[in-house]
């Protein structure tokens, strides 16, 4: 008899934030760190943001692997 899993739906939606972050990171090659910030357009671009994106998509792709525990 097999045991199913269960998915812990947070960690799901997390994940899923996490990964639309990473996303928008990646394809809009800037990360503003406060409303204010988006007002003066004054943020962290370039190779920053690139690194930033590839590990907010990271931690989003580890979370929804650990939902399935």
């Amino acid at each position: 008899m097999t045991r199913r899993k269960k998915t812990d739906m947070g960690l799901v939606l997390i994940g899923g934030l996490l990964l639309g972050v990473g996303a928008f990171a990646l394809f809009g090659g800037e990360v503003w760190i406060s409303r204010l910030t988006v007002g003066e357009g004054q943020g962290i671009g370039g190779t920053a943001a690139l690194v930033i994106g590839g590990i907010f998509i990271g931690l989003g792709l580890y979370f929804i692997k650990e939902s399935r525990k």
